[in-house]
Parts: structure tokens; sequence; C-alpha cells
């Protein structure tokens, strides 16, 4: 038996020599110990680096998509912000068109009625200016801008023989004729008793009835004559009509005639007294029409209610009759008949 002294190492169960060998076993399992403990304790830091990590990954993945939502948000209210911006520069442009549509539509407007009122004052000054040139003993009076009335009076002198009569003209260079011209003319020549008046219209707006031979028509019991803005036919015409009130106060002038009728005389040609006359005139020839008018539409009318009722008693006859043809004479004779008229003639 050995005199040897055992030990069992309480780490591993191993069985020592109880000298050296155990000491050195127990360095050795003293190292194994530490490194053991630092493996456990290096393997513990490394998982709890990795969870870490783990962790550090889960918030910057969780900030980067917090991250995205607001830039997401942010780009949606830029966005909001910049259609809203859009929208309003969109009304802003449409307001700003829509005045500007309005503006140059009064403009054009504006233009326009310029224009036509350049161009009728342009045929006022040919015609004034044809006027003076062809009557130069005439005395021509324009009518002054914003005055009422028409555009100028040629007051007709003739050898020594000074005012014998006058003739009132109107100038028109518009787009259709307006029969209310004529109205208005014959107006003024009351206010200013002047019997004869003349309207001088441009191609544009000349009367449909315009006589296409003599290039004129009348109005008012040919107190007012309607004429092109043609110089030949100015001319001629207010040639006729001066010759005309020249040759009248020529006659008035010769007849030696007591004073009383000379008065009567000239009140009967002076416009005062013929112009309301005319007018009067003009105005039952429109009634005549009126009433012509009326009269045929209750003719029509009467005519249409007689047929409807002719043509019930005929249906009444025909339905009676077909009775009678069917079953018998069994009516009163008069049946068809009334208390006063017959019904069946």
């Amino acid at each position: 038996m050995s005199n040897t002294f055992k030990i069992t190492c309480p780490s591993c169960k191993k069985e020592f020599d109880a000298d050296s060998a155990f000491n050195l076993h127990f360095e050795k399992a003293k190292k194994d110990a530490a490194k053991n403990a630092e493996m456990d304790a290096a393997k513990k830091y490394k998982s709890q680096i990795e969870s870490a990590a783990k962790e550090i990954e889960i918030a910057k993945k969780e900030a980067e998509i917090k991250a995205k939502k607001i830039a997401t948000e942010e780009l949606k209210e830029l966005e909001r912000k910049k259609d809203a911006e859009i929208l309003q520069i969109k009304k802003r442009e449409e307001i700003t068109n829509d005045r500007l549509k309005k503006r140059t539509e009064e403009m054009t407007s504006l233009m326009k009625n310029k224009n036509v009122e350049l161009q009728g004052e342009v045929q006022e000054e040919n015609l004034q200016d044809f006027l003076q040139k062809k009557f130069p003993e005439d005395h021509l009076e324009p009518i002054k801008k914003g005055e009422k009335g028409g555009d100028c009076i040629l007051t007709i002198n003739y050898k020594d023989k000074k005012n014998i009569a006058k003739i009132y003209f109107e100038s028109k260079d518009t787009k259709g004729f307006n029969e209310k011209w004529a109205d208005k003319l014959l107006n003024d020549m009351k206010e200013k008793g002047i019997a004869n008046g003349i309207i001088v219209a441009s191609h544009t707006c000349l009367p449909a009835d315009i006589d296409k031979y003599t290039s004129y028509v009348e109005r008012h019991g040919n107190s007012i004559t309607i004429i092109p803005m043609e110089f030949k036919i100015i001319h001629v015409v207010v040639n006729r009509i001066r010759s005309i009130l020249i040759l009248k106060a020529r006659e008035n002038n010769d007849h030696e005639i007591p004073e009383i009728m000379k008065k009567c005389w000239a009140n009967l040609n002076s416009p005062n007294f013929q112009l309301p006359i005319k007018s009067m005139i003009s105005e039952i020839r429109t009634m005549e029409k009126i009433f012509k008018q009326e009269r045929t539409a209750f003719e029509r009318s009467s005519a249409n209610k007689e047929k409807t009722i002719n043509g019930v008693k005929t249906n009444l006859v025909k339905i009676v009759t077909s009775f009678t043809r069917s079953v018998g004479d069994i009516f009163p004779d008069d049946l068809l008949e009334h208390k006063d008229d017959q019904f069946i003639e």
C-alpha cells in the first residue's frame, strides 16, 4: 500500500498526490476557471452587445420609419400648400382675365361707338362742305354738338330775297334704318318752324322701301325726304326742293291780295300749320292700318267660329239621320227645331 497521500480535486474530481501536483493542477484549474469565467463574461457581453445592437437597429428602423412618415406628411403638407397657392394663383388669374376681358369688351365697345361716332361726324362734315360748295348763296347753319336737333339747317336765299325758306338736314351712318328718325326730325322741324327736312343716310342704313329709280323715299306727307349719301342725288333732291320753295315764295309775292288774305295764305303755307296736319294724317294712316289688321283678324276669327258651328250642326244632323235610317223615325218632328228659329235651314 502506497504511503503517498492522495487528494481528490474538488473541481474536476481528479486524484492527485498531495505534493506539488495538486498545486500545479489547482493553478491550472484556477486558470481554466478564470478563462471560463472570462469566456462566459465575453459571451454575456457579446450577447448584451448583440442585444443592444438589435435594439439600436430596431430604434434606427423605427426612427427611419418615423422620419419617412414625417417627411411624407411634410411633403403632403407642402403639396397641399402648393396646390392651395396654385388654386389662389388660378383664381387671381381668372379674376384678372375676367377683368381684362371685361375691360377689353368695354374698350372694344367704346372704340366701336367711337368709330361710329367718327364716321357720323365725317359724313356730317362732308355733307355740310358739299352744301356750302353747291349752294353758296344760301346760309348753312350747323347745329352745335350737344344741342338738341339735327345736324344743320340750310336757309334759302334767292337774288335779293333773303330767308325764303329752310331745309332741316339729319345725317345717319349706322346699321339699319329706324323709322323713329323721321318722327324725331319732324318734331325738330316743328320746334324750328321748318316745313322741309332731309335725312341723308349711308348705304348701310337706307330704308327698305327706297325707290330704286329715283333713289329717295318720303315720309310724313312728303315733308321729309330720305336719300343716300351720294353727292349727285343730294344735289338733285336739294335743288328740286329749293326750286319748289322759291317758286312758292315768288307766287305768293306776285299776287296782289288783301293783307288779311296774305296772312291767311302765309299761315296756311307755314310749317306751324302744315306739319301738325301732316303729322295727324300720318297718325291717321297708322291707325287705319292697325284697324285694318284688327278687322282682318276679327273676320278671320269669326269665319273660323262660323265654320266650327256649321260643322257641329252638320254632324248633329248626320247622327240623327243615321239613327233614323237604322232604327226608324222615332224622333219628334220638331227635334231639330228651336222655338225661335228653325235649326235646319
